[in-house]
């Protein structure tokens, strides 16, 4: 890998932490500090800002006078993200929708046709495309004046944000999370109150759905085995 210089711990761990969400570091994976330097240009008292603050977000482990360990998946504590995520969205798209301006009905179709054109691309940039599904689910959050909420929900990331790329990236799914997403559009114009929890539960239980049996064999050892 091609030398690069980096100036700052912020800037470094800009750039792991993208690797180790998006897994091009796989759950597991040891992270030593000798080839990190050489990789950054970076000294060694760098490094170790940027291990430590990766830890304080629950993205690796560090053993003293073992080393540095990407954590892996820990699947009960996904699922209750995803179940605490469908109380909360669900709640935020019944306040929410009554008030839709037809500014914001189309700036939802407008994020929700480029998550679509990304999708279709030949070759998808699964970075991409979550960020663009993390700005349309973001849209009703930031409509009803609750951003700290949608902060915090997005923050406990290290567990679920890999667990959705894991599906992004694995599954095959973008045509079924489209078809969500247009099925949200739809109860959002029509004001349908009851069509909000089922909706973003199927849409938020998907991966889970659509990895089926790989979670426990193909993928097995990207999370931690069950006690």
């Amino acid at each position: 890998m091609e030398q690069q210089t980096y100036k700052t711990d912020a800037a470094i761990y800009d750039v792991l932490e993208r690797e180790i969400i998006d897994l091009t570091i796989r759950p597991g994976s040891s992270l030593s500090e000798n080839p990190l330097c050489t990789r950054f240009g970076a000294p060694r008292s760098l490094i170790r800002v940027v291990l430590q603050k990766l830890q304080e977000n629950g993205l690796v482990k560090i053993v003293p006078y073992k080393g540095t360990t990407v954590t892996r998946l820990n699947r009960e504590i996904v699922e209750e993200l995803i179940y605490e995520r469908t109380a909360v969205e669900a709640r935020v798209l019944r306040d929410f929708s009554p008030r839709c301006t037809p500014e914001q009905r189309a700036l939802i179709r407008k994020r929700a046709a480029a998550y679509e054109a990304l999708a279709h691309a030949e070759h998808p940039d699964f970075n991409r495309l979550y960020e663009a599904d993390r700005l349309l689910h973001e849209t009703w959050f930031a409509a009803m004046g609750k951003m700290y909420l949608w902060r915090t929900l997005q923050n406990a990331h290290a567990d679920y944000s890999r667990f959705r790329m894991l599906d992004t990236i694995t599954s095959g799914g973008l045509a079924e999370v489209i078809a969500d997403h247009a099925n949200l559009i739809d109860a959002i114009e029509h004001c349908d109150m009851a069509a909000f929890e089922p909706l973003v539960e199927r849409h938020l239980y998907g991966g889970i759905r659509r990895l089926g049996s790989k979670l426990t064999e193909e993928y097995a050892d990207y999370f931690e085995p069950e006690p």
